[in-house]
C-alpha cells in the first residue's frame, strides 16, 4: 500500500527538524503524524479571566470546567463522550486516577504540582458521541511558564481551536501574536467573543478584531457568544433567548470541525504542520546565514585589516630597528674610541708634566707603577661604559617592536677587557751624572780657567798657577759640572716621556682594536637575535593570514550548505502547499533562499 503524499512530505521535514536540532518541531511533527484516527480534537486557548471555562460549560451544558475563583488546572482537561460522568488523572508515568466528577477540582487542588500530565472528563453529550474532543488548557501567560508550554502543547494534536477573548476590549498585541502563532499550526481557528452581555460595546470590539485579524492574515471568524444568557435560556428552554447567547453559531462551527472528511483533515493538518515547521527552520538557518555573513564580512574584513597593519607595522620596525642599531653601533665605536683617546690624552699630559718638573732617574719608581694604574684604570672604565651602552642599544631596538617583543634580550656578555694583561711600562735607559764623571768634568773646566787666567797674570809676572788662575779654574770647574748636569737632565726627562708616551700608545692601539672588535662582536648579536625575531613575526603573520583565507573558504562551505538546506525545505514548504490547495486551502506564500 503506497503511503499518502502528506506522509512522505511530513517524514521528510521531521527528518529536517532532527537533522538542524530541533527536537521541539520533529515532536510536534510525529505527534500530528502519529495521531489516532478517528478522533477530532478541538483546543480552547486563551488568556486568564477572559471566560474560557464558562465557555466550555456553557457549549456542554454541564460544569466541567473550574470557573470563577476556582483554582485552573495547570495541566490540559480533555473532555470526550462517556455514557456516564466520569473523570480520571493521568499522572507523568502515565498511571490513571479515576475520581469523581464531583470532586474532581479538589483532587487537582490536592496533587502536588508537576506530577500530572493531563485530566480526562467523560460526560454524556451528543456533541462529542462523533468522536470529538474538547481540550481545555491552562490560562496563557508568561512565554516561559510551564502553564503556557502546557497550553501551546495542544497544537501539535488539535483539529481546530477556539481561542478565547471577552469583549470588554480589542484584541491585544499579546493576543493577536497568539492567534498568528495559532493560525500557523492550525487551519481551522474561530475567535470567540466572550462576555458581550456585560459589554454593551461588544459589536465595536467584534469589528475591530474582526479588522485586525484582517490584516494580520489570520483568516479566522469572530463570534461573540455569551454564556451567561446561554445558561439562562437552558434554564427557561427559551429559542430565542439562546439564539442571542450565539452559542448556536459556535456550535455549528464546532460540529462542522466533527463532520471533516478524516483523511482531507489529517492531510491539511500535516501540510500546515509542515508549512509552519518548514518556515521557522528556514528563518533559523537564515539567521545562521546572516550571523555567518557577519563573521565573513566584519569579522574577516576585521581580521584582514588587522594583519594588514601588522605587516605595515613590521615592515617599518624592520626598517626601524635596521638603521637604528646600525646608526647606534657606528656611534659606540667612535665614542668608544673617543673616550679611550680622551682618557689616555690626559695621562699624557700628567706625563708631560711630571718630566717637565721631575728627575726621572728619581721619580721614575714611583712614576712607573702609577703609569700603569691609570692606564688600567682608563682601559677599564672604558670597557664598562662599552658594555654599558651595548645594552642601552639591545634595549632601544628591541623597543622598535613594542609589544610583540615579549623575550628576553640576547647575552651581551663580553670576554672582558684584557686588563689583567696589560704591560707594564718598560723602564728607559736613564743616564746618571755619577761622581767620577761630575769630577772628570769639573777637572776639564777648571783647566780651561787656569790655563787662561794663568796665560793672563804671567803678562804680570806671575806663574803660571797662582791664586788667581786656580780661583779661576775652581770656578770654571763648578760652571762646566753645572751645564753639564743640567744637559744630562734634559736627556733623561726626554727619553723618560718617549718611553712613556710610547706604552701609552701601544696601550691605545691595542685596546682600542679590543673596543672595536668587541662592539662587532655585539653588533652580530643584536642583529642576528632581532633577525630571527623579524622572521618569527614574518612567519606568524603569514600563517595568521592562511588561517584567516582557511577560514573564509569553510564560511563559504558552510553557507553554501546552509543555502541547500534552504532550498530543500523550501521544496518542502511547496508541496506542502500543494498538499493544502489539494484539501481546498488557499496556498501561501512560497519560501525561497
Amino acid at each position: 500500500m503506497t503511503a499518502p503524499a502528506w506522509l512522505e512530505v511530513l517524514n521528510e521535514t521531521l527528518d529536517a527538524c532532527r537533522t538542524h536540532g530541533r527536537a521541539d518541531l520533529a515532536e510536534r511533527l510525529r505527534r500530528r503524524r502519529d495521531a489516532p484516527p478517528g478522533q477530532i480534537r478541538l483546543g480552547v486557548l486563551g488568556f486568564p479571566k477572559q471566560g474560557k471555562g464558562y465557555l466550555l460549560n456553557a457549549v456542554l451544558n454541564a460544569p466541567v470546567c473550574a470557573v470563577g475563583d476556582a483554582a485552573t488546572p495547570a495541566v490540559p482537561t480533555e473532555i470526550a463522550y462517556s455514557p456516564e460522568p466520569a473523570a480520571t488523572l493521568v499522572g507523568r508515568s502515565r498511571e490513571r486516577i479515576p475520581v469523581a466528577v464531583e470532586r474532581l477540582t479538589g483532587e487537582l487542588g490536592a496533587r502536588p504540582a508537576g506530577t500530572l500530565s493531563r485530566v480526562e472528563v467523560g460526560v454524556p453529550r451528543e456533541l462529542l458521541s462523533a468522536g470529538l474532543v474538547l481540550v481545555d488548557t491552562p490560562p496563557v501567560g508568561d512565554p516561559r511558564s510551564p502553564r503556557t508550554a502546557a497550553a501551546l502543547d495542544l497544537l501539535a494534536e488539535a483539529d481546530a481551536v477556539i481561542l478565547v477573548s471577552d469583549a470588554t476590549a480589542p484584541l491585544s498585541a499579546a493576543e493577536l501574536a497568539l492567534a498568528r502563532h495559532v493560525r500557523t499550526w492550525c487551519p481551522h481557528v474561530v475567535l470567540a467573543l466572550t462576555k458581550i452581555d456585560a459589554s454593551p460595546g461588544w459589536r465595536a470590539v467584534a469589528e475591530r478584531n474582526r479588522a485586525m485579524l484582517a490584516e494580520a492574515g489570520i483568516d479566522a471568524p469572530v463570534l461573540p457568544v455569551s454564556a451567561v444568557v446561554r445558561q439562562a435560556a437552558a434554564k427557561t428552554g427559551d429559542a430565542e433567548l439562546n439564539a442571542r447567547s450565539g452559542f448556536p453559531e459556535l456550535l455549528a462551527w464546532i460540529a462542522e470541525q466533527a463532520a471533516r472528511p478524516p483523511e482531507q483533515s489529517r492531510a491539511l493538518l500535516a501540510a500546515v504542520g509542515v508549512r509552519a515547521a518548514a518556515a521557522e527552520l528556514v528563518e533559523s538557518l537564515r539567521d545562521r546565514i546572516d550571523t555567518v555573513a557577519q563573521d565573513a564580512g566584519l569579522g574577516q574584513a576585521a581580521l584582514l585589516q588587522r594583519a594588514q597593519r601588522r605587516a605595515d607595522d613590521l615592515r617599518r620596525q624592520n626598517t626601524r630597528w635596521q638603521n637604528l642599531l646600525s646608526d647606534e653601533i657606528t656611534d659606540l665605536l667612535s665614542d668608544a674610541e673617543y673616550d679611550l683617546r680622551e682618557r689616555t690624552r690626559k695621562i699624557v699630559t700628567t706625563i708631560d708634566r711630571t718630566f717637565d718638573e721631575g728627575d726621572p732617574a728619581k721619580v721614575w719608581d714611583d712614576f712607573a707603577p702609577w703609569l700603569d694604574n691609570a692606564l688600567a684604570e682608563a682601559v677599564d672604565v672604558n670597557y664598562t661604559w662599552l658594555a654599558d651602552r651595548a645594552e642601552w642599544i639591545a634595549q632601544a631596538v628591541a623597543a622598535c617592536f613594542g609589544a610583540q617583543y615579549d623575550r628576553a634580550l640576547p647575552d651581551l656578555r663580553l670576554d672582558g677587557s684584557g686588563v689583567e694583561h696589560l704591560d707594564d711600562v718598560g723602564r728607559p735607559k736613564i743616564e746618571k751624572f755619577k761622581i767620577g764623571q761630575q769630577a772628570f768634568t769639573g777637572l776639564r773646566g777648571s783647566y780651561g780657567g787656569v790655563l787662561m787666567f794663568g796665560l793672563v797674570t804671567s803678562l804680570a809676572g806671575l806663574p803660571l798657577i797662582n791664586p788667581v788662575s786656580i780661583g779661576a779654574g775652581a770656578a770654571f770647574a763648578a760652571k762646566t759640572i753645572k751645564d753639564e748636569g743640567g744637559m744630562r737632565l734634559q736627556r733623561r726627562q726626554a727619553v723618560a716621556k718617549q718611553a712613556a708616551q710610547r706604552h701609552v700608545d701601544d696601550v691605545f692601539l691595542k685596546f682600542s682594536k679590543e673596543c672595536r672588535d668587541a662592539v662587532r662582536v655585539v653588533q652580530r648579536r643584536l642583529r642576528d637575535h632581532f633577525t630571527g625575531l623579524a622572521e618569527e613575526l614574518a612567519d606568524e603573520l603569514t600563517r595568521e593570514r592562511e588561517t584567516i583565507l582557511a577560514g573564509t573558504a569553510e564560511r563559504e562551505r558552510r553557507t553554501g550548505h546552509i543555502r541547500r538546506e534552504i532550498d530543500r525545505l523550501a521544496a518542502l514548504h511547496q508541496r506542502a502547499g500543494e498538499l493544502g490547495t489539494i484539501a481546498g486551502r488557499q496556498q501561501r506564500r512560497e519560501l525561497s533562499a
